[in-house]
């Protein structure tokens, strides 16, 4: 009896013969399928990752977001009400404008800026050891054309919201294009408020 050793020669034929066989048409059309099929949702999972758009909703709308999760989950502490202490109500606060700093209490958990300001915080001493909410404002038609990056705040170790309050007509597309650089730390939301 004769061995037949296999090298790959051997094997690329064999597997050619495999797909050769009229009774292995359905198979080869299976692979196919499932290879095209694999091949399309690899490349949607790297387009879906490299989309930058940041998630950034209106302030209601993201508190009301809150509520309803709240409620689902029964939580006991309930964070939305904490969001809604820090908007409403009077806050230790710390105002960066034009490099200038104004505090207001001792430990101030709440610091107001504007776009133009933003930058600036970096290389600024102010003291953000205890800082949760960073609002900045667009008070003006040039402001919308200045990117509010946010990396500048990733040394602020307790922050959780980012609010941009434009006090302008703008548009939440407007808003949107102008913020880069989010941390997933903390969460974003505006609010279209021309009354101030």
């Amino acid at each position: 009896m004769e061995k037949k050793y296999f090298t790959s020669k051997n094997r690329v034929s064999d597997f050619s013969n495999f797909f050769n066989n009229s009774s292995s048409e359905l198979l080869k059309k299976l692979v196919f399928v499932c290879f095209t099929l694999l091949a399309s949702l690899a490349s949607g999972q790297v387009l879906k990752s490299s989309d930058k758009t940041p998630q950034v909703m209106e302030v209601k709308s993201f508190i009301a977001t809150m509520k309803k999760s709240e409620q689902n989950s029964r939580s006991v502490n309930p964070e939305s009400k904490r969001l809604e202490n820090l908007l409403n109500d009077v806050q230790q606060t710390l105002y960066f404008y034009s490099g200038k700093v104004e505090s207001y209490g001792d430990k101030p958990n709440s610091l107001f800026t504007n776009t133009k300001s933003l930058n600036a915080i970096a290389s600024s001493n102010i003291d953000i050891e205890d800082i949760e909410i960073v609002t900045i404002k667009i008070d003006n038609n040039a402001d919308l054309n200045i990117p509010i990056d946010l990396s500048v705040l990733s040394t602020f170790s307790k922050l959780n919201y980012v609010y941009i309050l434009s006090n302008i007509s703008s548009s939440e597309t407007s808003i949107i294009k102008l913020i880069k650089n989010i941390n997933p730390r903390y969460t974003v939301f505006y609010k279209i408020d021309q009354s101030e």
